[in-house]
């Protein structure tokens, strides 16, 4: 008599290109809700849970990411009508940029860009 071996496996969802099982976002926001909630270490929330702690923590950072930020909020600024220059640009490292004329400005822009 042959004697057959079979393994039962869980049906599974998506997997990425290499395999890794891709988790829904409802469902990785029900797990970061349940460990915030649960009290345990993210070590003992993600083996309770069957998952990685690292991918965990990864899912508790970028959902805290986003909480307590405000919104971009814009404001109208009226300049006095008579002005020495027509354009004024604050670059991200503090410098302040200023152009009598659109065309000094972008020719200015273009040779500090090289």
């Amino acid at each position: 008599m042959t004697t057959i071996t079979a393994e039962v496996l869980k049906a599974e969802g998506k997997r990425s290109r290499d395999g890794r099982q891709i988790t829904p976002a409802a469902r990785r926001a029900e797990l970061v809700a349940g460990y915030r909630a649960s009290g345990l270490t993210m070590e003992q929330f993600a083996r309770q849970e069957g998952i990685n702690r690292t991918t965990l923590a990864k899912w508790v950072y970028l959902q805290g990411r986003g909480r307590g930020r405000a919104a971009v909020q814009f404001a109208e600024v009226k300049l006095p009508a008579v002005s020495r220059w027509a354009f004024e640009l604050t670059l991200p490292n503090g410098w302040v940029v200023r152009a009598a004329d659109a065309t000094a400005l972008a020719a200015l822009l273009n040779v500090a860009g090289r």
